[in-house]
């Protein structure tokens, strides 16, 4: 199907931290901690929960090994660490302990955690962050991934933690523990790890002693036949929705045979012949998510806030003949939205739903909100909507160039595939409140009222300009209680075997007796099946009554000034919150205007005659209810001219208003002109060096280059000059535009197009009623359109402020969602390229840096980095690994007047004038000292009141927007 694509919304650029804070780093200095803790910001991140390593028994992989794979060459963020909380008999390299098995948490403290910090002490994963938790037998059920953080994860604390969790609720021997702390734990509690009603004291011990620093997490729920009923994940959540909050329901143990190790077994012939069909997987994912209306539809339909998640569930890859899981980050992401960058910020992104998961990276970025108009909610969220308000979704993603397909199998070779998404599907389902336990209700594991609400493919979405892919789709209006989710995959809607009407088909077992073949199959299987699934947003609907949608629609109804009426006017049809408006006329005697398909066409009386008066009536309606109100316009009568001296008839009036004008300049003198009610411009003395003509033109909608999503309050207006288009003085343009026209929240800004970039790029300006004026330093074409402005506390002061207005009105930078912009905030090196290349309006390039870390790059920086790195403004340091990028240091004002003087030299911009003489310039760089000296002569750069450059000093925020400000001037973007 095909839906209007009317983009609504600016996504802004948000820079993103620098270092990563992990639970297991060295100590910082307070200072520095803090000073860390500050800079910290939301972001998304990618990792998972569940990773396997020689601590567990089954496990064959080392902890430096998995921790190698998933953070530095798949690129996690994050790793929680998840291993069998049973008997541990082997260190962190796979070496037997001395004097047998010992309990998993001791095993944590005694190897896990010290081998983390040592590696990370010897500079290993750095900007990642690691913690150390376990998977739980949880009693009469299957597996759970648990976390205890407390106020210092891993810490010793942490982990007596964990050692007093394992002892309560496993069956493991009294005597592995010491006997002092059984003693002071069975003071105050029982031990219990035999029935479901334990399973839920063992949560509650977490909510009474770390209700906020502990999770839960249920694993492959579907696994073993049995093991779970509705009501034990009502339970678990009832008891601790901030611990209990999800489930792995996008499996690990991709690659066994049976996909995700569900095994159940079933009648190829005739799946449904009995109930294990519910214990397989579909798509690689757990029934329980694959059905529509399924479990957890069911849960999501009582408005609970329980999360999907997927892991790998690593244990080993392939070994001989066997075959388990990839290694983490492989083929399954989590993206977790963090407010900051500890373990703890972590778990309240995976507690705050707003995630989504991923196999074999068919998508690397979503974006997925709805809006009422007013306000609007993302993912986890719930939006708080009034009965009748228009709902908007907007969805925006993007794949990357490649994943991780190899070919052949642990070759290392890539098999070069790129992700594609063949549709994606909008799931949604009502939502009726929180199932009583002991009711019927409680016991359902269906909602008969989700279903596939839309489906969009390629036909359905655009392409922006920085590669994301956009949907907008108008939702019902506002009438109940609703949760929203999306699906996708590359799969099309009926591909034979796998998928039926776009729903997943069982995954059967891969037979192939050869082991390498069979590898090969399962792994080209697993990449041909690809999905995405989002976590929900909900929609709370307050009811409206009808009676006050008529009201406020009437209250709010306007024509604007029809004092004086001589265009059309378009009526409006909708109302507030549903209410439908339609239109008649009820007294017009002159026949000066009809109503015809919503427009009310305007017939002046003739010069000579008197102004008509017209009655309009509007009723609004909701329901059974309605209400009317009347307009009176004054329609004017057209003006008489005459032929001067020509005597006879008069000349029929010309009312049309002048497209163009053009005037004469002299440079000593300067110029201005005008075009009445479009554009009025001065041009000063000295802004030419010739003699020449000035012109400025209303663009027809043919001439006009694409608007995108902007929202056009003036004529398009093409200023040209034959005496030169780049002055040497501002020129000031002042712009009438319809300020009726602007949007709630928003206000004019004057934009301009460039050519080269062939986009609109925000200039701003100073409204003054219905003008703006604007000073420009060279001509092209022009227009004022509607902006949502940001507004920032600590901004409002900064020196900065102009220059962060613009690069914020140019989406190229924003603050933090805590409203503050934090001007003295140092920027990473990452942070800096992005504004660059953003600025600059560099096209993102894909695929990998030559960079020896380019899998510390961040995601959202790296194909900035590269182009930056492509066009030749950016290279690396040199090591013994060969060049690195070192994303997440901090940039130094040397480094970037090297990166200032590459790009003007590269748009052959040599510097005028001199540069200044620095008081301490036998501190800067040898590599630097010929870059400041052009980057300050172009004023890119500058120094400080003392005279000093400080060529080692980081940048600010404030400093870099005015360098991105100065630069992008000079190059006249």
């Amino acid at each position: 199907m095909k839906f209007n694509k009317q983009f609504r919304i600016i996504f802004p650029a948000v820079l993103s931290a620098s270092i990563l804070s992990s639970g297991l780093t060295i100590p910082l200095p307070k200072a520095a901690a803090a000073a860390d803790n500050s800079a910290s910001q939301g972001q998304w991140l990618t990792g998972e929960f569940h990773a396997h390593t020689f601590e567990s028994d089954d496990a064959q992989s080392s902890l430096e090994s998995v921790l190698d794979h998933g953070l530095t060459t798949y690129g996690l963020d994050f790793i929680m660490l998840a291993d069998h909380l049973r008997s541990s008999g082997r260190d962190d390299t796979g070496a037997p302990i001395a004097g047998g098995s010992i309990p998993l948490s001791k095993g944590l403290l005694n190897y896990q955690v010290p081998k983390t910090k040592a590696l990370q002490e010897a500079g290993k994963y750095a900007g990642k962050t690691i913690f150390s938790g376990f998977e739980w037998d949880i009693p009469s059920h299957e597996h759970g991934s648990v976390g205890i953080l407390t106020d210092e994860p891993s810490s010793d604390a942490a982990l007596k933690a964990a050692n007093q969790f394992e002892y309560l609720f496993t069956n493991r021997d009294a005597t592995w523990f010491n006997p002092a702390d059984v003693l002071q734990w069975e003071a105050a509690d029982d031990r219990a790890y035999s029935t479901h009603a334990d399973s839920l004291t063992a949560i509650n011990w977490l909510k009474r002693n770390y209700p906020k620093s502990s999770y839960m997490i249920v694993n492959h729920p579907s696994r073993g036949v049995g093991k779970y009923k509705i009501s034990d994940f009502r339970d678990f959540n009832n008891a601790a929705p901030d611990i209990a909050f999800g489930f792995e329901g996008m499996l690990g143990n991709q690659m066994e045979p049976d996909r995700g190790g569900y095994n159940s077994a079933y009648d190829p012939a005739n799946p449904t012949a009995n109930d294990n069909y519910k214990n397989r997987s579909y798509g690689g994912v757990d029934y329980m998510v694959a059905k529509v209306g399924g479990v957890w539809d069911s849960l999501l339909g009582e408005g609970r806030k329980f999360w999907n998640f997927a892991n790998s569930d690593y244990h080993f890859k392939t070994i001989d003949t066997n075959s388990s899981g990839y290694w983490p980050g492989e083929y399954a992401k989590n993206y977790i939205w963090s407010e900051g960058q500890s373990v703890q910020d972590i778990l309240d992104g995976m507690r705050s739903g707003k995630t989504f998961s991923v196999f074999g990276d068919l998508i690397n970025a979503l974006d997925f909100n709805i809006a009422d108009g007013g306000t609007d909610a993302e993912m986890g969220e719930s939006l708080q909507a009034t009965e009748g308000d228009k709902l908007t979704l907007t969805i925006k993603f993007k794949s990357p160039e490649t994943n991780n397909y190899e070919n052949p199998i642990n070759s290392g070779q890539s098999g070069n595939m790129k992700p594609s998404v063949d549709h994606i599907d909008l799931i949604a389902g009502d939502v009726t409140g929180l199932a009583e336990k002991g009711t019927p209700a409680y016991d359902k594991d269906t909602n008969d009222t989700t279903r596939v609400v839309a489906t969009f493919t390629s036909e359905d979405w655009a392409t922006d300009e920085n590669g994301y892919n956009v949907i907008t789709y108008d939702l019902p209006k506002a009438s109940k209680d609703q949760y929203f989710r999306l699906r996708g995959t590359n799969l099309g809607m009926n591909v034979p075997g796998e998928t039926l009407d776009g729903n997943p088909l069982i995954d059967p077992k891969t037979t192939t007796a050869d082991a390498a073949a069979r590898f090969k199959e399962i792994n080209d299987r697993n990449y041909k099946d690809l999905w995405f699934y989002s976590n929900p947003i909900f929609v709370d609907t307050a009811a409206y009554t009808n009676e006050q949608a008529i009201k406020d629609t009437l209250e709010k109804l306007t024509l604007g000034n029809v004092d004086a009426v001589t265009e059309n006017i378009t009526l409006p049809s909708e109302g507030e919150h549903g209410a439908a408006i339609s239109w008649e006329e009820t007294a017009d005697s002159s026949n000066a205007v009809t109503i015809e398909n919503g427009i009310v066409k305007v017939n002046r009386p003739s010069a000579g005659q008197a102004n008509a008066s017209v009655k309009l009536k509007a009723t609004a309606t909701r329901g059974e209810l309605s209400d009317s109100k009347t307009f009176v316009l004054t329609i004017k009568a057209q003006t008489s001219t005459s032929t001067p001296g020509g005597g006879g008839n008069p000349s029929p009036p010309d009312n049309s208003p002048a497209t163009s004008v053009s005037v004469n300049i002299d440079p000593a003198k300067g110029a201005e002109g005008s075009l009445k009610d479009v554009i009025s411009f001065k041009i000063p003395a000295g802004a030419v060096s010739s003699n020449g003509t000035i012109g400025a033109q209303v663009l027809s909608s043919g001439q006009q280059p694409p608007l995108g999503n902007l929202q056009a309050l003036s004529p398009i207006v093409e200023m040209t000059s034959n005496a030169g288009t780049t002055f040497g003085k501002p020129v000031e343009l002042t712009f009438n535009y319809a300020m009726k026209s602007t949007a709630p929240n928003s206000q004019p800004a004057v934009y301009y197009y460039n050519e080269k970039l062939k986009k609109w790029i925000f200039l701003g300006g100073k409204a003054n009623g219905p003008t703006i004026t604007v000073d420009v330093k060279h001509f092209t074409k022009f227009g004022v359109f509607g902006y949502a402005p940001q507004a920032f506390s600590d901004l409002t002061t900064s020196w900065a402020k102009p220059y962060a207005d613009r690069l914020i009105g140019m989406g190229v930078i924003s603050g933090y969602e805590d409203g503050m912009f934090r001007p003295d905030q140092p920027v990473t090196r990452a942070e800096w390229v992005k504004l660059l290349a953003d600025s600059l309006g560099l096209p993102e390039a894909p695929g990998a840096t030559t960079f020896a870390d380019d899998s510390l790059i961040p995601a959202w920086a790296k194909a900035q980095v590269k182009a930056a790195t492509d066009a030749g403004y950016v290279t690396g340091f040199d090591t013994k690994d060969g060049s690195v990028f070192n994303a997440s240091q901090r940039i130094t004002r040397a480094e970037i007047a090297v990166i200032a003087a590459r790009v003007l030299k590269a748009a052959g911009l040599a510097p005028s004038g001199t540069s200044k003489t620095f008081t301490d310039a036998a501190g800067i760089p040898a590599w630097a000292l010929d870059a400041v000296g052009q980057a300050t002569a172009s004023g890119i750069v500058s120094g400080y009141p003392d005279g000093t450059f400080r060529p080692d000093d980081t940048l600010t925020r404030a400093e870099a927007v005015k360098v991105a400000y100065t630069l992008f001037e000079a190059l006249t973007i």
